[in-house]
């Protein structure tokens, strides 16, 4: 099955998002745009054997701005996991299946048919994300705690206040009521004061 599976990627995906502007790096593919970086990567599973293999589609959009502002060393090509936003295709697409299998009876043409649509409809969504401000409202949106540090402090050097204030609030409306909010609190307080502003971050979540 392995075999199929390296087929895929060779002969279907790789010629389809070439044609879209992305380049191979092992079993990820990157596209960059602007100060933006647009990755699919392809996981296998753990669990795979010789009759049966199962793999994933991470997607991610980096920002080498946000690299710049915040002080992290530029990464043109990044891991999956280490994007600003980062997550698996499904959640791209709304579709109900987190993985893709490959087995004895399985059509390559049929595997193909069914990534290349999850990759189209990805791809719609980049498509949708031209800048960093609309990656950092993506972040915003969706990324819950993932990265939320480097998101508050590069919303803070950048002076963005409005989104400083609606990252602040969207953290506390998901998280408030966790146990741990006090040690995302101090984080960012910590952050303020590093930034030099002398609000607290419960302040910020009480502005109107």
């Amino acid at each position: 099955m392995k075999e199929l599976f390296n087929r895929l990627i060779t002969e279907k995906v790789k010629p389809y998002l070439k044609s879209e502007g992305f380049e191979k790096k092992g079993l990820s593919f990157y596209k960059s745009s602007g100060d933006l970086i647009y990755l699919f990567n392809f996981q296998n599973s753990r669990g795979n054997s010789a009759d049966q293999t199962t793999f994933y589609i991470n997607c991610g959009i980096h920002s080498t701005t946000v690299d710049k502002v915040i002080g992290a060393k530029e990464n043109p090509e990044p891991k999956e996991y280490e994007c600003y936003f980062q997550d698996r295709i499904s959640a791209l697409t709304n579709s109900s299946n987190d993985d893709f299998s490959i087995d004895k009876q399985t059509s390559i043409e049929k595997i193909a048919a069914d990534v290349l649509k999850e990759l189209t409809t990805a791809i719609q969504f980049y498509n949708a994300i031209n800048s960093t401000v609309e990656l950092t409202d993506l972040m915003i949106e969706r990324n819950g705690l993932n990265n939320y540090s480097e998101l508050f402090e590069y919303l803070l050097k950048t002076k963005d206040d409005t989104r400083v204030i609606l990252l602040a609030k969207k953290l506390f409306s998901d998280f408030g009521t966790d146990d741990r909010w006090e040690i995302f609190e101090d984080a960012l307080n910590d952050l303020l004061r590093q930034n030099k502003n002398e609000q607290t971050i419960t302040e910020i979540i009480n502005l109107k």
